[in-house]
């Protein structure tokens, strides 16, 4: 039996190894359809992605229910410094030098929800020390439910350290005693198109849109998309994405590589 091949561990040639497109050996005539198959995995528009079992346990793919738990979390997302704190403010005849720096971001409506005017929050720009702050405003846009919400956060910067331009990371503590839907981060794929799990449904997986609430380093709130009971991929998700891209792509997801 001839010795297995060893493949560095990159991304592209990871997904060579499970999905071959055939870019530099087989030519242009393999189609992602086929590849797939000879790969042990195949993907259906309407019922998803098939991994045989031979594949499933090489790629160490692992399978777990949805569960309520309660998620000591903090919300956090990017804000971007338009205002330094040693710039003047002429909010008088006399220009006043302020301590406080302003910094403004964008979250999701559910996200926005969780905030109130004046609630402590705590920044940090890399190489700085967590600086206190406050929310000083949430801006949803009128008539628009479902649109992006802006942020202002207000910041003490009294040595300022925060220069205009500078993007810092918010963090907004939440206590919620309740218990929740949720779910492992590892098993979240963000993408541009939004944020998604891979579902069991019957011997297939679907990749199905979710909304999220809460997050801390170990789990994610889902307010839609998943119920308590729910079977979802939880590992290798990124490997089932990167497969599905190759199907959807016509098998050329790696061509560029070469």
């Amino acid at each position: 039996m001839k010795p297995p091949r060893i493949f560095s561990l990159t991304v592209c040639n990871a997904l060579l190894l499970l999905l071959p497109c055939g870019c530099s050996q087989r030519g242009e005539k393999a189609t992602a359809e086929a590849a797939s198959e000879a790969a042990g995995v195949s993907f259906n528009a309407k019922s998803g992605l098939r991994v045989r079992p031979e594949t499933a346990k090489f790629i160490g793919l692992k399978i777990a229910d949805v569960e309520e738990r309660q998620i000591a979390s903090a919300l956090e997302f990017s804000a971007r410094v338009y205002r330094a704190a040693n710039e003047a403010q002429f909010v008088s005849l006399q220009p006043a030098i302020s301590t406080e720096s302003r910094a403004s971001g964008v979250i999701g409506p559910v996200q926005a929800a969780l905030l109130r005017e004046g609630q402590v929050v705590a920044v940090k720009a890399e190489g700085t020390d967590a600086l206190s702050a406050r929310i000083e405003a949430v801006k949803p846009r009128l008539g628009q439910s479902n649109a992006p919400v802006e942020v202002l956060v207000g910041i003490e910067d009294t040595q300022a350290r925060l220069a205009q331009g500078t993007f810092v990371s918010v963090s907004v503590p939440l206590n919620s005693e309740k218990r929740v839907v949720s779910i492992p981060r590892t098993a979240l794929l963000r993408t541009s198109e939004g944020d998604f799990v891979y579902t069991v449904s019957g011997e297939s997986f679907v990749r199905a849109p979710v909304k999220l609430g809460a997050i801390n380093h170990e789990w994610t709130e889902v307010t839609d998309g998943l119920y308590a009971g729910d079977q979802i991929v939880v590992s290798p998700v990124m490997t089932l994405w990167l497969a599905e891209l190759q199907s959807l792509r016509g098998g050329k997801a790696c061509a560029d590589g070469h």
